[in-house]
């Protein structure tokens, strides 16, 4: 089972994400990842992923990969280092607690901000 969001909200200047179906506390955890991954990504950027991988559901740490993709070579992803590698992985492992309890079982997320300031973010559940 998957859980989407999709909000806008312009990337650069920061202004608090207006959500679709995000809550104000999934928008402002989304806000402050999107400012730390900005740091790290290169002029020519298009979109940026972080990848988040626990073992279990509510494990509170995991893998997290960082990838960016740049203007005229989208299809071939390559990392980037935000202001602090681990810093968003905990601002979304964090969010979890404030999630209603059928959407805090997640094993990985995955977040995808675009250069216009859009976002996707992906939970997957266990079977």
């Amino acid at each position: 089972m998957r859980y989407f969001l999709l909000a806008a909200a312009a990337l650069l200047p920061f202004r608090p994400v207006v959500a679709q179906e995000a809550n104000q506390n999934e928008a402002q955890a989304v806000t402050e990842i999107a400012r730390c991954m900005a740091q790290g990504l290169p002029e020519n950027w298009v979109s940026a992923q972080m990848f988040v991988e626990l073992e279990r559901p509510g494990e509170s740490t995991g893998a997290v990969r960082y990838l960016v993709a740049r203007k005229d070579a989208e299809d071939r992803l390559e990392p980037f280092t935000p202001c602090d590698t681990d810093l968003p992985a905990s601002i979304l492992v964090g969010l979890r607690g404030m999630q209603p309890a059928d959407r805090q079982g997640w094993t990985s997320a995955r977040l995808v901000v675009a250069r216009d300031g859009s976002f996707r973010l992906n939970y997957d559940f266990p079977k």
